[in-house]
């Protein structure tokens, strides 16, 4: 192609064609500019081709942490629930002094003051934010959906670690006032398990300065652990919002 516009522009300098080579020039500049432009549309449609499939990719890594994230929401909100439950009974019991069941004072107490794991994934956000690639996302609906979801994963581990604090401080009370001692009888089973022990609950220990301490577990259990399923619930429901919009999306 390049040897015949190379004869054509031969010719006519040879034949003194000169305003019919120049207008040959010309259009064989605007032939060129046209390729270019051409070329630089092809290349850019390629470039939002690809930028949309990392940007689909990214989004499914997304979609798999918040399916597991909800799944760890969903046995907070049973795990939640029952302790609450459990709180309540406990503190019934206490209150009324019937020692009749112990394991569930014990396992109330211990569940209260026994850190609750949370293995929340967002490396797909982050992988998302890192990339830059978010800047391409041309859907308002799911970055408002996946900064909502994540500030409700923030709202719960803020409230978890908040509640886990005051327990740890309660039970650091319990330790220094030998109520733990007294109560799971340390001294006459040295060697138990902590998670194992079965403590004896007396009308004498409710006298000891660590049965308000106790109490004070017990009762936050029932009322908070109750209201900490309200931000599960709430990050559940943006979780399932965003699966739907990412699906949508990919289907596109």
């Amino acid at each position: 192609m390049i040897k015949f516009f190379r004869k054509i522009r031969q010719k006519l300098l040879s034949e003194n064609k000169f305003s019919k080579y120049l207008i040959y020039a010309v259009g064989e500049i605007i032939l060129v500019v046209i390729g270019i432009l051409i070329a630089l549309q092809v290349n850019n449609q390629n470039q939002i081709k690809n930028e949309k499939k990392a940007l689909k990719n990214y989004l499914e890594k997304i979609a798999i942490n918040v399916k597991s994230d909800i799944k760890v929401a969903e046995f907070m909100i049973q795990t939640r629930t029952q302790q609450s439950l459990l709180c309540a009974q406990a503190t019934e019991l206490i209150s009324k002094k019937d020692w009749s069941d112990q394991r569930k004072i014990t396992n109330a107490v211990f569940a209260m003051i026994i850190e609750q794991p949370l293995n929340f994934n967002r490396s797909g956000f982050e992988s998302l934010k890192n990339s830059g690639y978010l800047q391409h996302l041309d859907d308002s609906e799911i970055e408002e959906l996946i900064y909502d979801y994540y500030n409700s994963v923030d709202n719960v581990i803020f409230e978890e670690t908040s509640l886990q604090v005051w327990a740890n401080d309660l039970d650091l009370e319990l330790h220094k006032s030998g109520f733990f001692s007294s109560w799971l009888e340390l001294e006459k089973r040295p060697n138990q398990k902590m998670r194992e022990a079965l403590g004896n609950y007396t009308d004498m220990l409710t006298e000891h300065e660590g049965n308000d301490i106790v109490l004070s577990i017990l009762y936050r259990g029932f009322l908070f652990t109750a209201e900490l399923t309200g931000f599960y619930e709430e990050q559940v429901t943006f979780g399932n919002e965003l699966l739907t919009a990412i699906e949508n999306y990919n289907k596109k």
